[in-house]
């Protein structure tokens, strides 16, 4: 199943169909789909997909025998340096154009510090001249931006375009349970978040009670050591890591509190922090909207299947070992909707975020103070006008108390008070006992399942 990326594969054919050479970086976390992307793109075309393993192997090898193999070459060509390399990658476009892909790229420039200078040279001398599309791939997110993006990079100014391959929010996520009812898709969500890897394993004919068992609470699943794994992959400490991001978990948000759950003093965690940020894609920084400083800082977990993994599976991992799944799959079933309630404020924002912006919105975000915290917020800096945002995940309708409160929470935003112009967007996940009226938007879990429609696959 291909779900969205329509822009991505768009651009990608665009690139290709200019017939110019092109160099071009794609990027993004493990597991988000690059490989699959690249591997829709090159249908049809004549191609090659070059992998950089970390077995050790001489790589300038294992790259003559892809060559070899995956145009049907009658010899194996001899490629003793990286010149060799390009110079053969030029050859090949002479009679036809050639799409070259690179995966984990970042391990050849680690491997041969000197291979991204060659790449210069020869992208200098002949291959923009060719008619070539190199596509340079990587999952190590800020070592690809470093090595691809960053002024210092031998390749700097050498790139035709890039992309950074997100994953889905939840209105494409939910396309992989097709067959869920709304509250189970927005729990389902709130498990398996929005790494296609990870959605691609759902079994939709299935429970989501089922799915979680199987995959993630059996011991021989394969999401069981996830978290450990992609750790373990991508930094030298993984164990310090698994700390900061199970403190993370248990709701510390702060610098001071997350060094004191992970059990390591505040000056250290700063760096390990920017791994998990810049590279890792894993945790974002936030600040409220309007109040970018220091000091006002919060960390949060971006991935649900993290967030779902540290909360249900480290801390009963000697159960799981024992083979006690059933146990903890009671657990998740007692606390999946409390588990949901943070999912769903994501999903919330998801719908808000485009409505406000449809309506002329600049600025969109979250706010909080010492007692007040907004699930969201947005300014229209032109008109005046400012958008104010709960979501409630509960299983009752909402009273029009929930309305009342939160426009004494929106008096606490100071910007523009007594001269804006207001509105308030409620979401609620069992419907409401009240009525929309001027400036009040209700949005019940119907709403949010036909108004957050993922585009349409693109055609083959």
């Amino acid at each position: 199943m291909f779900i969205n990326r329509c822009n991505e594969l768009s651009f990608l054919e665009k690139r290709w169909k200019g017939g110019r050479a092109e160099l071009i970086i794609l990027y993004g976390r493990r597991r988000v789909g690059k490989t699959y992307l690249i591997r829709r793109f090159m249908k049809g075309k004549k191609g090659v997909y070059l992998f950089v393993s970390k077995l050790g192997q001489p790589l300038l090898d294992e790259f003559s025998n892809s060559i070899m193999e995956q145009l049907g070459l009658s010899f194996r060509p001899s490629i003793r340096t990286f010149r060799d390399l390009f110079l053969l990658l030029e050859k090949l476009t002479s009679d036809e154009r050639l799409l070259v892909a690179i995966d984990e790229f970042q391990r050849m420039a680690e491997a041969e510090p000197s291979s991204l200078m060659e790449l210069q040279r020869c992208w200098d001398e002949f291959l923009s001249k060719s008619r070539i599309m190199l596509v340079l791939m990587g999952s190590a997110v800020g070592v690809i931006e470093r090595l691809g993006l960053s002024q210092a990079s031998p390749i700097f100014g050498r790139r035709t375009g890039q992309i950074k391959l997100k994953p889905f929010d939840f209105s494409c996520s939910k396309e992989f349970f097709r067959r869920y009812k709304p509250e189970d898709k927005v729990r389902a969500y709130s498990v398996f978040g929005g790494v296609p890897a990870y959605l691609s394993m759902v079994d939709d004919s299935k429970s989501l009670m089922e799915n979680i068992s199987s995959l993630i609470l059996d011991n021989k699943g394969p999401l069981y050591e996830e978290p450990y794994f992609l750790l373990s992959q991508e930094t030298r400490e993984p164990i310090r890591y698994m700390s900061i991001l199970e403190a993370m978990s248990q709701g510390a948000t702060k610098l001071g509190e997350i060094a004191s759950k992970a059990g390591m003093s505040s000056s250290d965690l700063p760096r390990y922090l920017k791994v998990l940020e810049a590279d890792l894609d894993l945790v974002e920084r936030r600040y409220p909207l309007t109040e970018r400083r220091r000091g006002r800082t919060r960390y949060h977990l971006k991935d649900n299947f993290i967030r779902f993994w540290f909360k249900f599976v480290r801390p009963h991992l000697t159960l799981l070992e024992m083979g006690e799944k059933g146990r903890v799959l009671e657990v998740v079933r007692m606390q999946i909707d409390e588990h949901a309630s943070l999912a769903f404020e994501d999903v919330a924002m998801e719908h808000f975020s485009r409505e406000v912006v449809r309506l002329g919105a600049s600025r969109v975000g979250r706010w909080w103070s010492r007692d007040v915290e907004l699930d969201g917020i947005a300014i229209d800096e032109v008109r005046g006008r400012a958008y104010f945002m709960e979501a409630k995940w509960t299983n009752k309708p909402l009273k029009r108390s929930v309305l009342n409160d939160l426009i004494r929470k929106a008096s606490e935003f100071r910007w523009r008070i007594g001269s804006r112009e207001e509105f308030y967007f409620i979401y609620s996940r069992s419907g409401f006992e009240f009525e929309e009226d001027n400036g009040i938007r209700l949005v019940d879990l119907n709403d949010l399942m036909k108004e957050l429609g993922c585009p349409p696959p693109p055609k083959s």
